[in-house]
């Protein structure tokens, strides 16, 4: 039993009025308090030193401040305030946001009401665009924790989504060699227990909530056939909609839907047959194909790279002053010399009938100065991000640390990766590293990078979807 670290009518830091106990968990306890400044009503979480039991329940503590300091949605509550105070014996962090008025879900079913098909669909709905938001942020925001306690209805209606508490951002790892085994049981995605949470874990957590509020029943206690979850044994929904439960606590997450949004669609039934895993992806172990493309990673390589159980990233640096830039940068002065020297001289001298040709010149020759400037400067100063999670892949280019470009798509909508070698119209061969979504070309090849450079991304980038 956590020790009370407050009493009712305590101020804290002199702004703070605690007004009532909100609830305690295993490392702090939450109170409802009045900001005497604003006169505002906020949840003020409180943690303590002395009574965290490892470091690492500091981190997490940390991790949700800073999260929720990051989010801007109108079903998570807003982020106030993060400070700690120092007492004799003790330090004490606390996390002040904004007050979620209302009923969780599980509070809901433990007074007896049984929900319909129509009201899950919509609190189904509702969460499902809180976790579009949280997943499609750059890194993903994995909430890991997706429960009846942790979604309360507002007097409104609206399903807010709060305790960010076990939150993962998709850069971070908690524990060594991987992440924090965080969760509830009955409530964890299988691969949890193996402290690999993802995105689909997540959907996870939803559909064993949404299975809840159907029977009353904890998901641990739901009859299984082989493993897995029998959705039509326990509930008594139509057909689709049992067919979409049932993909959303698939307990292997390969062949859950790929996406928070793609699970919207399908229960919006605006999705294709969501129930057929990507056909490329799912064929890339048993095709052999990514054996063939694996490379060892360049000696001399100057990108930095970086892979984890759920993301992938590459971080292609610029050129500077390298041969091919000097190169790009000597031809674009000399056509400008060429330009200024023999052409820019005669235009205003020369008769009509010899401008017009000269004039044409001058276009060409000056198009040709304005694409070896361009790419003396973006080898000198641009860079390139490539990042594959999960969920999603993305390619972004930068110029002096600002992103001027950005192409991004879901994993479950690629059709192919590899190399395409094309031919120009005036007959001129060049080959391209690509990401294909159907018609829709993705390439990543780039004069920052050597072949073999180029190689090893492909082969790793199929390497890492192939898992």
């Amino acid at each position: 039993m956590i020790e009370e670290l407050h009493q009712i009518g305590d101020i804290v830091r002199d702004r703070y009025s605690i007004i009532a106990v909100l609830g305690q968990g295993g490392m702090a306890t939450t109170y409802a308090a009045i900001d005497q400044l604003s006169n505002q009503s906020v949840a003020m979480k409180v943690l303590s030193l002395h009574q965290a039991s490892q470091w690492k329940v500091i981190e997490l503590f940390e991790r949700e401040a800073k999260v929720l300091a990051s989010l801007d949605h109108p079903q998570i509550p807003k982020y106030l305030d993060y400070f700690h105070i120092d007492l004799d014996s003790d330090r004490r962090f606390y996390l002040v946001q904004e007050l979620i008025e209302g009923e969780s879900l599980a509070a809901i079913a433990q007074q007896g009401e049984r929900m319909t098909e129509a009201e899950v669909k919509e609190i189904a709905t509702q969460i499902l665009t809180v976790l579009c938001y949280l997943h499609e942020l750059s890194p993903p925001v994995v909430h890991r924790d997706i429960k009846p306690q942790n979604l309360i209805r507002r007097p409104n209606g609206t399903i807010a989504l709060v305790d960010f508490g076990a939150v993962q951002d998709a850069y971070r790892h908690t524990i060594s060699g991987g992440s924090t085994f965080v969760g509830t049981y009955g409530y964890m995605a299988p691969e949890q227990f193996r402290g690999q949470a993802t995105c689909a874990s997540d959907l996870y957590g939803l559909g064993a909530t949404l299975l809840f509020l159907l029977t009353q029943r904890l998901p641990s206690e739901l009859p299984q056939n082989r493993m897995k979850i029998d959705v039509r044994a326990c509930t008594n929904v139509s057909s689709a909609f049992a067919d979409w439960l049932a993909n959303m606590v698939e307990p292997a997450t390969e062949d859950r839907f790929n996406s928070a949004r793609i699970a919207l669609e399908a229960l919006e039934g605006r999705g294709t047959n969501y129930q057929l895993v990507n056909n490329y992806i799912a064929s890339l172990k048993a095709s052999g194909e990514v054996e063939k493309a694996q490379k060892l990673k360049p000696l001399d390589t100057r990108i930095h790279y970086e892979r984890t159980s759920d993301r992938l990233t590459f971080k292609i640096p610029s050129l500077g002053f390298r041969p091919l830039t000097l190169f790009f940068g000597g031809l674009a002065i000399l056509i400008y010399w060429g330009l200024d020297k023999f052409i820019l001289p005669y235009l205003n001298t020369l008769g009509l009938i010899s401008q017009i040709p000269l004039g044409f010149a001058a276009f060409v020759v000056g198009m040709m100065f304005l694409m070896c400037a361009l790419l003396f400067g973006y080898a000198l100063i641009g860079n390139i991000l490539i990042e594959v999670n999960r969920q999603t892949f993305e390619i972004a280019w930068y110029l002096w640390g600002i992103r001027v470009g950005r192409e991004r798509g879901y994993n479950s909508e690629i059709t192919r990766i590899g190399i395409v070698d094309t031919v120009s119209k005036n007959g001129q061969k060049s080959t391209h590293y690509s990401i294909w979504r159907g018609e829709k070309q993705h390439s990543f090849d780039s004069i920052l990078m050597e072949k073999e450079e180029m190689d090893w991304i492909l082969g790793e980038i199929l390497s890492f979807l192939s898992q």
